[in-house]
């Protein structure tokens, strides 16, 4: 697994580092990634079993147990296999999509760097390990979609689609981290073979999941950024968001939801609340587009809920259906979005009232196009119509509720397949003058990628036997459970195929009386309207955020050192506080202490307390001199001559920096005109924290002392007999090197200040 990525990371910069030379083979060599993949996948398919997973375990940081640790089981080599086939074929397709140049050749190491981050997600068993990869894809997939960053649209759906998977990713670590508090483990493994109890901290740590999950996913609430990512060239829109970036919310909640629904009574309503929601709104959404690629996402949003609800079930034959709906959907969604990329490459528009007779002139698109479509409206005879039939089937088994609202949502998914269809094939003229007429099928890339993605769906879907094991496999990876579902090529009378034909039969309708469904979306639409939408919502979110972020600058960075210093020294008080409330030691009274220190700190109050009152500036020196000396004076009694001389060296060498600076600014203080009240408040909320701070660190100690384990271990640890050399180097490097910092600053800055005075001495002499 290591491998496959450092595989990916080197084409990634191997294509980045010869972007200026490489030309159109840049995307030959990223496609290695994507089929390196696939040959380990197929390598590896009859070896990997529930019982021996491939385990894999790099170490990282050993003392603090910290590795890489990689686990694939059959689910994993799903996802796996999606990602390499998708990725070669769209990989393939973009070398005749695009024209030569070094950006491109930068979109294709960033494509074939987010491939890798996809890899190492769906084959990570640590915790923290899977979140880096899922931010890898955040971030690649941010620069994707703002490729064409000179247009405004695309540096805004960029910076939509990162803020919200970026939140969802951080509300998410929050959960990884309470969930392995809980369970004692950061091992996906460890937690789904023993869920933590139900604690309230649990349930917090599945909703911050589920947050997270659904973002990457585009789930409701959180949808709104994928229609805007369409803005990402066709090939990123493939790979990306039809294929593999947002099954990434669907493979965690796959691989959680059994510990889930062990730790919670609300994983599965949730679960089909979100799913069946976003199905609904996806699909009347996508057929109110005139844009195929926004129709397209749209539809996609619509599939995605239908795969999340049935994979993040849990523990039941749900999975099976969702996992073969899965593959069905990243062959015909990549499919249809590359044939909507040769259309937009060919005819220059993707606007369905301007397209008109591109079935005549671009014939093998069409054919392509409507083998894909086909598989996307479940008709018989495709994988589409066996995945669908899988997952309606295990539907009817839960609840006829259940399949009878999905059967419902499916309607809608027949109904903008036609729309898709007629709409990029149909004669028809509308919306000034048609286009498309003199267009010719490319023959090249352009169409045997979707070729081939189509292909591959129609063979399964006449011989779906052939995947039956995989998807078993991979269901009792996660469930334990076998036999789930099928696979066939006709399933009998079944009452799933009678709701599947409902559905088919009534989207047909709406697609034949194109009238019906238009009046009912635009019902729907104006109704929607006065609710607030995801997009609309981002929009007024993303000013208000610039707002509060310019006004708390504003508050906190005003340029007033006071201020500053205010901010500090409070933050510094409260957080010490909070750690520690609840968990305070019983406090002591410190011993009484001799006439010389009570002489000594009588005198450091003396010249404390004599700041307040004093004005003028060297006055003001002189007396936090004598405080630095009474605590040098106390560091000596108290047995610390190596502190007391430090201090004095410290002291003496302020004191002359001081009145080197001190010749340049005014003799006096200027009165403070506003904020003295706040301040001497700030000054005894700090003074008490230091001084309760003191008896607490007193009571804290434990009977050993510090010099009695250096003194120990000097010799055996550090292989040192002069324990002072010892705890320099070795025990308090980073004190050492620190102090060491801090006198080569003074030294510097005493030099700048001294050296113009010496030059203008020795000019004048």
């Amino acid at each position: 697994m290591i491998v496959l990525l450092l595989l990916h990371l080197l084409l990634a910069v191997g294509v980045l580092l010869y972007r200026r030379r490489i030309g159109r083979a840049a995307w030959i060599v990223s496609a290695v990634g994507p089929l390196a993949v696939l040959g380990w996948s197929l390598a590896n398919l009859s070896g990997i079993t529930r019982e021996a997973p491939y385990e894999q375990n790099v170490e990282w940081v050993p003392s603090l147990d910290l590795a890489l640790q990689f686990r694939v089981d059959q689910y994993s080599l799903v996802f796996l296999l999606v990602v390499a086939v998708a990725g070669a074929l769209i990989f393939l397709f973009a070398g005749s999509y695009f024209s030569v140049g070094p950006r491109v050749a930068t979109f294709a190491a960033t494509m074939t760097l987010f491939g890798g981050a996809m890899v190492g997600l769906v084959g990570a068993d640590h915790l923290l390990a899977l979140f880096v990869f899922w931010e890898l894809t955040t971030i690649s997939s941010y620069l994707l979609i703002g490729f064409d960053d000179h247009r405004a649209q695309a540096r805004s759906a960029a910076l939509h689609a990162a803020i919200v998977t970026g939140a969802g990713g951080l509300a998410m670590l929050g959960g990884f981290v309470l969930l392995a508090s809980e369970s004692g483990s950061y091992l996906i493994s460890e937690i789904v073979a023993a869920p933590p109890a139900p604690t309230p901290a649990v349930t917090a740590a599945w909703i911050l999941i589920l947050v997270g999950a659904a973002t990457k996913s585009a789930q409701v609430p959180f949808h709104s950024w994928l229609p805007g990512a369409m803005a990402a060239p066709t090939p990123a829109s493939a790979f990306l968001h039809s294929a593999t970036m947002v099954k990434a919310g669907i493979f965690l909640v796959g691989r959680l939801a059994p510990a889930a629904v062990a730790s919670t009574s609300w994983w599965e309503i949730a679960i089909f609340t979100i799913g069946f929601s976003t199905m609904v709104l996806g699909g009347w959404r996508a057929l109110r587009q005139n844009d195929l690629k926004l129709l397209l996402a749209f539809g996609t949003v619509s599939q995605l809920g239908f795969i999340f609800l049935l994979v993040g079930a849990g523990p039941s034959g749900l999975l099976f259906g969702g996992l073969a709906l899965l593959i069905a959907h990243a062959l015909f969604k990549a499919a249809l979005f590359l044939v909507v990329g040769a259309i937009d490459h060919e005819a220059g528009t993707r606007d369905i009232r301007r397209l008109s007779g591109l079935r005549r002139s671009m014939p093998a698109l069409f054919w392509v196009a409507t083998l894909a479509s086909m598989s996307m409206a479940a008709v018989p005879l495709t994988f589409g119509f066996a995945a669908k039939e899988a997952a309606f089937d295990s539907l009817v088994s839960r609840a006829t509720p259940l399949v009878a609202t999905a059967a419902v949502a499916s309607v809608l998914t027949v109904a903008y397949t036609g729309r898709f269809l007629i709409g990029a094939f149909g004669r028809h003229q509308a919306g000034g003058e048609p286009i498309g007429v003199g267009a010719r099928t490319p023959n090249n890339w352009l169409l045997w990628s979707p070729l081939g993605l189509s292909a591959v769906g129609v063979v399964l879907g006449l011989v779906p036997q052939v995947l039956f094991e995989l998807v078993d496999r991979a269901t009792a990876a996660v469930t334990g459970i076998t036999d789930a579902g099928k696979l066939v090529l006709w399933p009998g009378w079944v009452p799933a195929l009678a709701w599947s034909m409902l559905s088919l039969a009534a989207g047909a309708f709406l697609v034949w009386r194109s009238e019906l469904s238009t009046a009912a979306t635009s019902a729907v639409g104006r109704f929607s309207e006065r609710l607030p939408s995801g997009e609309g919502v981002f929009r007024r979110a993303i000013p208000a955020l610039l707002t509060f972020a310019d006004r708390s600058s504003g508050l906190l960075q005003n340029g007033s050192l006071p201020a500053y210093v205010t901010t500090i020294l409070l933050v510094a008080v409260t957080v010490p506080t909070i750690a520690v409330l609840g968990g305070l030691p019983p406090l002591t009274s410190p011993r009484v202490g001799t006439v010389l220190e009570w002489s000594l700190g009588l005198l450091i109050a003396g010249f404390a307390a004599s700041l307040i009152f004093v004005r003028r500036r060297f006055a003001t020196v002189i007396l936090l001199g004598g405080v630095g000396y009474g605590i040098a004076g106390l560091y000596g009694v108290l047995g610390g001559p190596d502190l007391s001389l430090t201090q004095l060296l410290v002291e003496t060498l302020v004191i002359a920096l001081f009145a080197f600076v001190l010749r340049h600014l005014p003799a006096a203080f200027a009165k403070p005109a506003t904020a003295r009240i706040q301040r001497l408040i700030v000054a005894a909320i700090v003074g008490a924290f230091i001084f309760v701070g003191g008896l607490v660190v007193n009571a804290a100690r434990s009977p050993g002392t510090v010099s009695e384990t250096y003194l120990a271990d000097a010799v055996p640890e550090a292989a040192g007999s002069n324990v002072v050399n010892v705890i320099l180097v070795d025990f308090r490097a980073f004190d050492t090197l620190g102090e060491i910092t801090v006198l080569v600053a003074a030294a510097l800055g005493a030099a700048g200040l001294v050296l113009p005075v010496i030059r203008r001495s020795a000019e004048r002499s």
